[in-house]
């Protein structure tokens, strides 16, 4: 598998995954809007020539957010989300970014133990964040760099 900068000739595949791995998908206009932010970085993962995963963050320096990470359905619980989250991570920590925020679904247990690997800890809930269904979101923060 590798990770790379999402290019503008992945917004297609972009959208089938959307449609077949959210409860309540980006549309195009939202999708496209966030290709092309200018305080927007998002992270492609491919197996072979099919695009299995995205991540989209927004900056805002010295810190940076999670905004999206969506897995292909048949690809979940193989590492891709992980390996997405490892590169874009490890880029930021690399350009001197100090933390990523994110929020998560309460009952998104899969996404939590994911994050709590990648050391997120939870900093604050955000009452009825989602809709579709209505939810609590928590707010998580990882430090990027260590504090001397």
């Amino acid at each position: 598998m590798r990770v790379r900068l999402l290019e503008a000739a992945d917004l297609e595949p972009i959208l089938r995954i959307e449609q077949r791995a959210m409860a309540n998908p980006w549309n195009e206009g939202q999708l496209r809007a966030e290709q092309s932010a200018g305080n927007g970085i998002a992270w492609a993962a491919e197996s072979g020539n099919a695009l299995c995963g995205y991540a989209f963050f927004r900056t805002c320096a010295p810190e940076c957010e999670l905004l999206h990470l969506v897995v292909a359905p048949e690809r979940r619980r193989q590492g891709v989300g992980a390996d997405v989250l490892q590169q874009a991570l490890a880029y930021f920590a690399g350009t001197n970014f100090a933390a990523c925020f994110l929020e998560v679904r309460t009952s998104n247990q899969a996404a939590r133990q994911l994050y709590g690997k990648f050391g997120f800890v939870q900093v604050g809930q955000r009452k009825n964040y989602y809709n579709q269904p209505v939810e609590d979101a928590l707010l998580l923060r990882r430090n990027l760099i260590e504090s001397s």
